[in-house]
């Protein structure tokens, strides 16, 4: 744990053990918390593999456990959230990460005061997890196991009716990193290094209508910490508006610049220019009080040639996928980077106990070197959430892509077949 998140404890210890004896009455407590258990399938991944390294199908079963204090006083506010992320049933599988299992971490442990001044709504320190805009380029994890987590300082302001955030944060990394331990489910302390930070601004009209983000992501090599040495800024803005009573489209683009290194390997010295990009629009129509379709495209800057000293192919930093791609974690979809990607998608919500989600989605490689095919195939996904009650979800879904040419190399060029099912309890 970072020197900063170790203040916020302190911090977090004081405010708590001080403020409960002398104004137990004026101190307000909140918990809650949520269990999930997922029971994953796949036959024949997605991406060309060889049998010695993969087999053909694979099942996990997951869990994910959160925990979650809130304690108030005044201005004043601390919060403490643990989360545990295992994974079981994988036998060695290459594609589990410590973005799926990460053992009895904090998440978040931060102080905050509010209403600081006429501006300054509220200061944050210590550590935490983010959902900014869309989540492209930042995001609280839903459907994958585990979270990224932040270490630093947020300054939540208004100006002109626009409500503005100022970050300066240090991300987290998941421990332990090594496949046998992550298989293992072992546990091992993350942290933050001070090579490698991330900072910013965000910010979103009064009307909700546009979205300005922007992300300076410095990191360097020390002993401890491989990188690829990226110093890029990332600028998005983003436009939603409804017309004509029902429809609705929203376009977000970004643009990336700086320089990387093309891998973290130690021996990779070179400084490459980066020049990326990423689109994605929708338009959609409510077509009764439940449904509501849409046509979306996604595209993102791709490299053709790594040797020609630019980095053309988008990072997302630390946003999600799973919404506009498909199920991460076993399935494990597509990146946000050298796609192009349209499709439909359609989202029924029937008296708040049914969800059901179904989409489609041509896929093709941005960029591919001469003579190569970009055709990665014709992918559809579905998706089942039932609130059983108040407390309990249960979700059924499954994705099926008909590989194109791209794809049909390695020894499963067969079409791929996924299929989840879940239990999620919440309590607050």
């Amino acid at each position: 744990m970072g020197k900063l998140s170790i203040s916020a404890l302190g911090a977090l210890i004081a405010i708590t053990s001080v403020a409960a004896p002398v104004y137990a009455e004026s101190l307000a407590f909140n918990y809650s918390g949520s269990l999930r258990v997922r029971y994953e399938t796949l036959n024949n991944p997605i991406f060309p593999t060889s049998d010695n390294v993969r087999t053909q199908t694979n099942e996990r079963i997951s869990t994910r456990i959160r925990l979650k204090g809130d304690a108030a006083y005044g201005n004043w506010r601390a919060v403490a959230e643990i989360e545990d992320s295992r994974a079981y049933l994988d036998d060695n599988d290459p594609t589990l990460k410590s973005s799926q299992v990460n053992t009895l971490e904090p998440v978040q442990l931060y102080i905050s005061y509010h209403d600081v001044s006429e501006y300054i709504d509220s200061v944050t320190v210590g550590r935490v997890t983010l959902d900014h805009g869309s989540r492209r380029l930042i995001g609280h994890t839903r459907f994958r196991n585990a979270t990224s987590s932040f270490e630093g300082a947020l300054v939540d302001a208004r100006l002109t009716g626009w409500q503005l955030r100022g970050f300066y944060l240090f991300p987290v990394a998941r421990f332990p990193s090594d496949s046998a331990s992550i298989d293992d489910n072992k546990r091992a302390l993350d942290k933050s290094f001070s090579n490698r930070k991330l900072f910013g601004l965000y910010a979103v009209s009064e009307d909700k209508a546009w979205t300005v983000h922007s992300y300076w992501l410095k990191e360097s090599d020390s002993a401890e910490l491989a990188t690829k040495n990226r110093d890029i800024i990332t600028l998005s803005v983003d436009r939603t508006q409804r017309f004509f009573n029902s429809w609705k489209y929203n376009i977000e683009a970004m643009v990336q610049t700086g320089h990387a290194r093309q891998t973290a390997s130690a021996s990779d010295v070179t400084d490459r220019n980066v020049k990326a990009w990423m689109i994605h629009s929708h338009v959609g129509k409510q077509l009764n009080k439940s449904t509501f379709l849409r046509a979306e495209v996604e595209a993102a800057s791709g490299d053709s040639n790594s040797d020609d000293g630019t980095i053309n192919a988008f990072d997302s930093l630390y946003g999600l996928r799973r919404f506009d791609f498909g199920p991460t974690d076993v399935y494990q979809t597509f990146p946000r980077s050298n796609i192009l990607a349209p499709g439909l998608r359609s989202v029924t919500k029937i008296s708040d106990i049914h969800n059901i989600m179904v989409g489609y989605k041509a896929l093709w490689l941005h960029q591919v070197p001469e003579g190569e095919e970009d055709f990665l195939g014709h992918q559809v996904e579905f998706r089942w959430q039932y609130q059983v009650s108040s407390q309990l979800q249960f979700s059924l879904g499954g994705a099926y892509l008909a590989k194109g040419n791209a794809l049909e190399t390695g020894a499963y060029p067969d079409n791929s077949a996924y299929a989840f099912t879940g239990l999620m309890y919440t309590f607050k």
